[in-house]
Formats: structure tokens, sequence, C-alpha cells
């Protein structure tokens, strides 16, 4: 059984008894003053009698001196010390009298009771919808550090295997960036994992937040052509880190799972900067590029910015930004 389904007949179960519980209180109640109307009403007509001898009630109640068979009050005599005068009440009229009110008290129970599990499923489905997306995005988070920690391992073990045959210098380097990588990589998933705090936003020139992130990457664009498209004047306002974060994220995973080419281009349309990221990689289901594109939705909301992916003929990302200047 899930956990929603156990959550929502648990809900149910505690309206149930709840509302039997309340029934049970307000019919009592309501059967109490029902039986004092009652009573009042007969006394009234006692003292009609008492007024007019030749009174004898009305079709829901009948006066008489003799002793009645059904339910019914009795009062002193006017005139005779040792005898009494019976009000008698007409058989169900005391059914007759409180059905209407529990009819309308049923009626807005149902309506209650429906509003209430209404409301309680609209805020499950949001609250588990969250969970979810939080389960989900922890597992993405575990993946990608696992998937980032098992390619360290296993450059750092060729090149180990490089240096014990002989010294290769470029084997250093290699461990190096890789160390870099490594390093950049972990601070970006840990960074997505803490609390959210006030960014600090300052004018940042694109154009070289894109150059420097490309030369960091450049490794991984052998056999590969990029092509970058940007104007020298186009600054953002945002917060460096949150900025290098996203395009990194972008674009080493344009690279990471493209064929041949990467093409990146920034232009302003619509009053709106749009930061285009396409490659010759096709994924038929419409949400590939590797579990980076996760943490990308991460920092593209940390920033305040819109992404949106496109899958024709290439695979296009669109990175929206609202706060920038020529």
């Amino acid at each position: 059984m899930g956990e929603r389904l156990k959550l929502t007949i648990a809900f149910a179960l505690l309206l149930t008894v709840g509302f039997l519980a309340l029934n049970t209180l307000l019919f009592f109640e309501l059967k109490k003053n029902t039986e004092e109307s009652i009573y009042y009403k007969a006394y009234a007509h006692y003292l009609l009698y008492l007024i007019n001898p030749s009174h004898r009630g009305d079709e829901n109640f009948i006066l008489s001196e003799q002793i009645p068979k059904g339910f019914a009050y009795a009062f002193n005599h006017p005139r005779e010390e040792f005898k009494n005068v019976y009000v008698i009440v007409k058989e169900n009229y005391l059914t007759e009298t409180i059905k209407p009110s529990i009819k309308r008290m049923f009626a807005l129970q149902f309506f209650l009771i429906f509003s209430l599990i209404a409301l309680y499923q609209i805020v499950l489905d949001r609250l588990w919808k969250r969970v979810e997306e939080g389960k989900q995005f922890s597992k993405a988070l575990v993946q990608s550090l696992t998937h980032k920690l098992g390619n360290f391992i296993s450059v750092q073990k060729t090149n180990l295997s490089l240096l014990k045959r002989s010294y290769v210098p470029q084997a250093l380097d290699r461990m190096q960036r890789s160390i870099e990588k490594l390093e950049k990589d972990v601070g970006l998933i840990l960074r997505l994992s803490q609390e959210e705090v006030e960014p600090h936003r300052v004018w940042t020139n694109l154009r070289q937040s894109l150059e420097s992130t490309i030369d960091f990457l450049r490794e991984d664009l052998e056999g590969k052509r990029l092509v970058l498209r940007c104007r020298k004047d186009i600054y953002l306002l945002a917060d460096q880190r949150e900025l290098e974060d996203v395009l990194y994220n972008l674009i080493s995973n344009a690279i990471k799972y493209s064929v041949s080419f990467i093409n990146i281009r920034a232009m302003i349309y619509r009053g709106r900067l749009i930061l285009t990221v396409r490659n010759d990689f096709l994924d038929t289901t419409g949400r590939g590029m590797g579990l980076g594109l996760k943490l990308l939705e991460k920092h593209a909301k940390r920033m305040d910015a819109e992404l949106t992916i496109r899958v024709r003929q290439k695979y296009n990302v669109h990175v929206c930004f609202r706060r920038f200047k020529v």
C-alpha cells in the first residue's frame, strides 16, 4: 500500500470518527431542545384549556381528561384536585420535528467533509510533489557526484600508470587539471545542497566569463569545434559564483554530450538576454544531456533565470536573463 493511500485512509478514518462523535453530541442536544419545545407547546395548550375549557388542541396535540395510551404530558385539573388534564402528543411528532434539522445537518456535514477531503488532497499533492522533487534532486546529486568521482579515479589511475613507467610532465598536468575539475564539480554540487544565501550581485562581463569557462574546459574540446558568438559589451547583474556555476555546468555538459560541434550564442531579444547552447547530440526523450541538466535547472532558478530545452534537428538549451546592460 502506497504512502499517499495510507495518509488518505488515515485522514478519512479520522474524519469519520470525529464526525460520528460530533453527530452523537449534536443529536442528543437537538433531541433535548426539541423535547423542551414540545413541552412548552403542550403547556401552551394547557393554558388555553384553563382559559377555554372547550379547547381540545390541534392536529399535533390533543387534550383529554382520560388517561391516554400514548405519550402525553399531565397537568393539574383546574376544578378537580385529584384529577389531571392530559395533553397527548401525536405519534411520531418528535421524529417529524427533528427530521428537517437532521437533514440540514447531514447536508452541511457532507459538503464540509467533501471540501475538507478536496482541500486535503490538494495540499497532499503539493507536499508530495515537493517531497518527490527533493528525492529526485538528492538522487541526482548523489549520482552526479558518484559519476564525477568515478571519472576522476579512472583518469588518476591512467596518470599514475604513466608516471610509474616514466616521468611524463603531461601526466602531471593532466592530474592537476583533473583535480581542478573535480574541485569545481564537487563545489558546484555542494553549493546546491546548501541553504540559499543572499546573492552578491555585480555587473559581470558575459563574454569574459564564457571565454574563461571555455578555456578551463579546453582539454575536453579535443577533436570538437566550438563556435562562440557574443558581443564584448554585454554585462550581467549576477552573483559571480552563481554565474560561473551556470556557465560551467551548461558548457561542460554541452561538450561532454556532443559529437563534433558546440555552438554558443548570446543575443538580445524583446528586452531579454538569451544565451543559447546548441550541439549535435539528439535525445529523443527531450531531457537528455545527463544529470547535469537537473543541476543546471537549480542553478538557473537561483539566478532568477529561465531555462528552456528544445529538441528539433539539434539539441538546444536556452537560458534567459532579465538583468543585463549593454
